[in-house]
């Protein structure tokens, strides 16, 4: 009987959590319900997509004159980033179109005001022309890409301030994590 009254007791407190998230969005928590959420993530796929385009006047439009770009999650465990890039740096790579695919997956956000937060992963095929190559990557293979962004809200516009190259779990681009061994195999 003790058995069953826990998984009754289980059972009864996911349906209220269940049931509680599945309020309106103006029920639930400040932090659910932000418009600059909402705003954030569609200007970051306006950004992926213009990026892919090589539409450096959109992209240019929605940078922070003082924008950074680290490359590479190496500064994780100590190392250093693959490379930085500044405004210009990184309008240059959207100019010669070096990303052919920047889709974003499963983005999560973090408000803060007008400071919103964007964390999650995007899965990218980067094409350099090889003398714009960063340093140990492999250009011509679809990449995993986890990161967190800086957007902050100035003069009534959203502008992108930062992003930085996260460790973040080892999964394929097709979110599949090659070390779980499948049972359908």
């Amino acid at each position: 009987m003790r058995a069953m009254s826990k998984r009754s007791y289980l059972f009864l407190s996911a349906m209220l959590t269940c049931a509680a998230w599945s309020q309106p969005a103006t029920s639930r928590p400040a932090a659910y319900t932000g418009d600059a959420a909402a705003e954030v993530l569609a200007l970051e796929h306006k950004i992926e997509d213009a990026v892919v385009r090589g539409d450096v006047a959109f992209v240019d439009s929605v940078l922070a004159s003082d924008f950074s770009f680290v490359h590479g999650d190496g500064w994780t465990t100590g190392g250093k980033p693959l490379a930085s890039d500044d405004k210009a740096a990184f309008l240059k790579r959207v100019a010669d179109k070096e990303y052919l695919v920047h889709d974003l997956d499963g983005i999560k956000t973090e408000v803060h005001g007008d400071i919103v937060i964007t964390y999650g992963r995007y899965v990218s095929l980067y094409m350099p022309k090889p003398q714009n190559a960063i340093p140990n990557t492999t250009p011509g293979r679809l990449n995993s890409v986890w990161f967190e962004r800086v957007y902050a809200k100035r003069n009534g516009q959203w502008q992108f301030l930062s992003h930085r190259t996260v460790h973040g779990p080892t999964v394929s681009p097709a979110g599949v994590d090659p070390s779980v061994r499948s049972e359908l195999r």
